[in-house]
């Protein structure tokens, strides 16, 4: 209170601490104060960690503890809803209605967007299924296990992307200005960082992230993102066995169904999924439209 009147406008705005040092503290404590030692603790001392293959054990416990895990994104926004005197639900995920009636609809509508998607690919003659890869013990453990962690790659993504940071955001920005430029980082994260990557999946992820915006907005919380996010990519990996750049262009070893791509990267996507496939933009299209008839009333506080 008694810093200089410069210094103050600099850090402090009319509605307490600016929106960007907020955002910039959370990260902080997130990535650096909480992540980096809770890693090292799981990989150094407790001898966790996969090795990097795609197994859903694996992603388990990268969702839970990894970079951008539950528990340190978690908990970094729990400390920032201390010093901001909020309820740790204003950040998008209220206890109230967890995995609720929301969630389940988010899976249907994720389940749905790739179904559509696969079978437009198949009736151009990219995709065909023989049946199913699994049989028995194996095919129940591998739906559920990775049924369970998609839920938490979900709860993970939508919370570090869509959660803390589009609240915060847009409270200094507005809340489309912030659903933008958090939806450019999202797809700008996945071309950047992953190899073999192209313009069409940085797209096609850039504008399925503005479309969990839009759920935001429309239902008031992160639930429906959540689980739309987890059904999805447990319809595109597991179920269908799509490749994907982070396994090297290739699908999951245990994925559902035996499925067979043929035909050129811009209808089946190549080694990026399904989710590079052009065809992905006109499902895109369609679940904007939909959803916009579904949901028609904003939810969210403006």
């Amino acid at each position: 209170m008694t810093a200089p009147a410069p210094l103050r406008r600099t850090f402090v705005g009319p509605q307490g601490i600016r929106a960007g040092w907020r955002l910039l503290l959370f990260v902080v404590l997130a990535q650096g104060v909480i992540g980096l030692p809770l890693q090292w603790f799981v990989v150094r001392v407790l001898g966790l960690g996969d090795g990097g293959e795609w197994t859903a054990p694996g992603f388990m416990l990268a969702e839970t503890v990894g970079g951008l895990g539950i528990v340190p994104t978690f908990a970094a926004a729990w400390l920032m809803s201390r010093i901001e005197r909020r309820p740790f639900g204003a950040y998008g995920l209220p206890w109230r209605g967890a995995f609720g009636r929301q969630f389940w609809a988010g899976w249907g509508w994720g389940l749905g967007g790739v179904a559509a998607l696969a079978a437009l690919i198949a009736a151009l003659g990219g995709l065909r299924v023989a049946g199913w890869a699994l049989s028995g013990a194996a095919l129940a453990r591998a739906a559920v296990l990775w049924a369970i962690a998609m839920t938490l790659i979900g709860l993970a993504e939508e919370f570090a992307f869509r959660g803390y940071p589009q609240f915060t955001l847009a409270s200094g920005i507005g809340f489309w200005r912030a659903a933008a430029l958090l939806s450019l980082v999202f797809g700008g994260l996945h071309y950047f960082l992953k190899p073999m990557e192209n313009l069409a999946d940085f797209a096609s992820v850039g504008l399925i992230g503005l479309f969990l915006c839009l759920t935001l907005r429309r239902t008031g919380s992160l639930w429906f993102a959540v689980g739309f996010h987890a059904g999805f990519d447990y319809a595109a990996l597991t179920v269908v066995g799509a490749p994907n750049t982070g396994n090297g262009g290739r699908p999951v070893g245990d994925h559902l169904l035996a499925t067979t791509f043929t035909g050129p990267d811009w209808l089946t996507g190549g080694p990026r999924g399904i989710e590079a496939s052009l065809l992905v933009f006109p499902v895109i299209a369609v679940l904007f439209v939909l959803f916009d008839r579904r949901y028609p009333a904003a939810a969210a506080p403006r």
